[in-house]
């Protein structure tokens, strides 16, 4: 009898202690080969993974978006993996002590960069939205969305119910559109790009 409220007593004693240590189990699934995050619906949910960052700044620079043909994907990648850049946002405030990093890069072609990098902040208003890297947003669809919204200030206040109104655009994809405005980071980026002269009214 004494020997069955012991073990009835050191069960109940385990039990918190298991609780905790679920708790702080590391979960379980496949995770990204980069950076090791557990992969939540076929994607990695880290912001800042190196993989997602890379994916971002090589779009920023390809030709449809802001064509900066000078930093292509192994300075991206390096730029990302050394976290000096989350966002396009933080490009345009690289010091030359980050950029003395990127290794493979000579003095003319960091100068040639940069004036790619000068040059980008004129961009037409579809491909700075392509650059941005909405969810579902290609570059045929960004040109739709400024001809139908006007503008990405428009389209930052644009309800997920007028989005669907337009051809291509589902309900899922319009709410990833209306959530991707509304994310820190995201704001973040439009925030600097803003304060680098890039122009979301027109």
């Amino acid at each position: 009898m004494g020997s069955t409220n012991t073990n009835t007593t050191e069960r109940r004693m385990f039990l918190p202690f298991q609780a905790v240590a679920n708790f702080f189990k590391e979960p379980g699934g496949p995770k990204c080969p980069e950076c090791a995050s557990v992969i939540i619906d076929d994607a990695c949910p880290n912001l800042d993974c190196p993989l997602k960052v890379t994916e971002w700044i090589t779009r920023w620079c390809s030709p449809e978006a802001l064509n900066i043909p000078g930093l292509g994907q192994p300075e991206a990648e390096q730029l990302a993996k050394l976290r000096l850049v989350l966002h396009p946002g933080e490009l345009y405030g690289l010091s030359p002590g980050d950029w003395a990093r990127i290794e493979g890069v000579s003095a003319d072609q960091l100068d040639e960069i940069q004036r790619q990098m000068e040059a980008s902040k004129s961009p037409k208003p579809s491909a700075l939205l392509h650059g941005l890297r909405l969810p579902g947003v290609s570059a045929s669809m960004a040109k739709r969305l400024i001809e139908e919204i006007g503008s990405i200030d428009s389209l930052q206040e644009t309800k997920p119910k007028r989005l669907q109104e337009i051809d291509g655009i589902d309900e899922a994809m319009a709410f990833g559109v209306y959530r991707w405005f509304r994310d820190s980071v995201n704001k973040q980026a439009l925030k600097m790009l803003d304060q680098n002269g890039f122009n979301f009214t027109d």
